[in-house]
């Protein structure tokens, strides 16, 4: 503990907070400075000016209950030492208390100094691990968000530009072949990278939105997701008897998803067979996934699940990731992921989720409004101008691709504006404003990562902004993370394309933008407002 620690006790009996004081002077010594509140109100305040190191907070305060008090403490600090002190001993308030936040729990009646000392020492020791692990994740999800772009620019550049080489018709066959190695060779790299990032930052889900879930929902979203793949393999995939399950519905699909695409990827019979099914037990509700693959040895139903670990070669695609991905997100939600099988019998994947406790299922936040896209107007709809589109691009390699391959390969016409950060994009559209009555852009293509202002940060200024939130917003980023996309469309953005930008995926965002319209003409396609 701190040679100067700071205590507060948080107890409306006089009587109580001077038998406590006594106690940790005895078992502490006089270094610690021990402050005093009668209040939930009064212990916040301490709080926000002393930042105690350790407090004792009764169970039973007037006017607010122990419990609010500690939510609020911890809303403040979440690794706050709280050391709940509770005049009964029941087994019930214990596991509440505890599921609370607090990190410890003591009977009143029981307490003396040498107990309370080991209690306090304990407590703050624990709060300081928390928080210095809490500190290294943060660093690390910097980190690995961080490689992930880095990584992935210069590969998606390498993979672009041998992309435009290799269409060349001038190219002789053998310089074609190995462009397109160096294409093929891209693509695992970029995909490789993102599953690690996305490994490596799911203890971070920030937009864990935890609530009951349909697991018929959860597959339809999981075929939509793989429906290339799925056609292509003459797969059918099955959905029985199927229930709601508590948990993240973005986490479940992305289980679904592995579990389906490595029944398809890694099956033995012309047509892939995916069934999904749910079971409830007391305690778990069960969701099932069987497929009619060549099964899996029993000495490696546990090794599957470690990353990388794979049981086919690297003729056969894939990261080794898949598994590693399941269990992580089973444990997130507090479950496990069970592997049931035998060579040329199949394989059952069970993902076990706990129960929900009734109590978390009241109060769910409502969700955040997308800003409305911009009213169409009542003009004739073949009166039609070409687009103006900004560009917010802080990499001039992403520029020239926009240009080449969108642009020039692809023959999309329309009139492009760049601005190289976020910052100067605002600057740009505030000063376009003030010249002009309407909006001036018809779409804002917008990258995430970009120094001085990111992506998200310009989608918070238009939304805020009555002139500027009409402007549809499609982003246009390396990242194909869900928690990017989701939050991308809570703050607005109509449309999410990865880079670099194709007819494909401008068709897809421009559907969901009521004032913007792909035209077919002689000398291409047209992006008309």
């Amino acid at each position: 503990m701190p040679e100067k620690s700071t205590i507060l006790i948080v107890d409306d009996s006089y009587d109580d907070r001077d038998m406590y004081k006594r106690f940790i002077r005895r078992g502490i010594g006089s270094g610690a400075v021990i402050l005093e509140a009668g209040n939930g109100e009064e212990a916040l305040r301490l709080q926000a000016e002393k930042k105690p190191t350790c407090i004792l907070l009764d169970y039973s305060l007037p006017g607010r209950n122990g419990l609010v008090v500690l939510q609020d403490i911890l809303k403040a600090d979440p690794h706050a030492a709280v050391i709940m002190l509770t005049g009964q001993g029941n087994e019930a308030v214990a596991v509440e208390v505890m599921k609370a936040g607090a990190k410890d729990y003591l009977i009143k009646d029981t307490v003396t100094a040498d107990s309370l000392q080991r209690c306090i020492y304990s407590a703050i020791d624990r709060a300081r691990l928390e928080s210095l692990v809490e500190q290294k994740r943060q660093s690390l999800e910097i980190f690995t968000r961080a490689m992930a772009h880095d990584l992935k620019e210069p590969v998606r550049a390498i993979r672009s530009f041998a992309g435009i080489v290799a269409e060349s018709p001038d190219l002789p066959e053998q310089e074609r072949d190995m462009m397109n190695f160096i294409i093929k060779a891209g693509e695992n790299m970029e995909k490789l990278i993102q599953s690690v990032s996305h490994y490596t930052q799911l203890d971070a889900y920030e937009h864990r939105d935890m609530k009951m879930v349909s697991v018929a929902e959860v597959v339809v979203r999981a075929e939509a997701s793989l429906g290339q793949q799925i056609q292509s393999s003459n797969a059918i995939v099955e959905t029985g008897e199927v229930a709601s399950v508590y948990g993240d519905q973005t986490l479940l699909v992305q289980v679904l998803q592995n579990l389906i695409q490595n029944a398809i990827r890694y099956c033995d019979k012309p047509e892939p067979h995916i069934r999904v099914w749910t079971e409830a037990t007391e305690t778990h509700n069960l969701i099932h996934v069987r497929d009619n693959g060549p099964g899996i040895a029993p000495e490696f139903h546990a090794r599957i699940f470690e990353p990388f670990k794979r049981l086919v070669g690297r003729d056969v695609e894939g990261s080794g990731l898949g598994l590693a991905f399941c269990k992580r997100i089973a444990e997130i939600h507090g479950g496990t992921i069970q592997c049931t099988s035998a060579l040329g019998q199949g394989t059952t994947f069970t993902i076990a989720l706990p129960n929900p406790d009734p109590a978390v299922l009241d109060g769910a936040p409502a969700p955040r409004r997308p800003v409305a896209s911009l009213p169409a107007t009542g003009s004739d709809p073949d009166i039609l101008r070409l687009a103006n589109v900004l560009l917010v691009e802080d990499n001039p390699v992403d520029v020239t691709l926009t240009k080449i391959k969108l642009m020039k390969r692809e023959q999309v016409h329309f009139n492009l504006h760049v601005a190289s950060n976020g910052r100067e994009a605002i600057t740009l559209l505030e000063k376009l404003l003030a010249e002009h009555e309407v909006p001036p852009m018809d779409l804002v293509l917008l990258d995430i990562n970009m120094p001085i202002m990111d992506g998200f940060q310009v989608l918070e200024v238009l939304g805020s902004n009555e002139r500027l939130r009409p402007i549809p917003v499609c982003m246009l980023s390396t990242s194909s993370d869900e928690r990017d996309i989701l939050r991308a469309k809570e703050r607005g953005a109509q449309g999410y394309m990865i880079k670099p930008a194709t007819i494909s995926q401008l068709q897809q965002a421009v559907r969901n933008i009521a004032t913007l319209k792909l035209v077919t003409r002689e000398n291409g396609i047209h992006l008309c407002a």
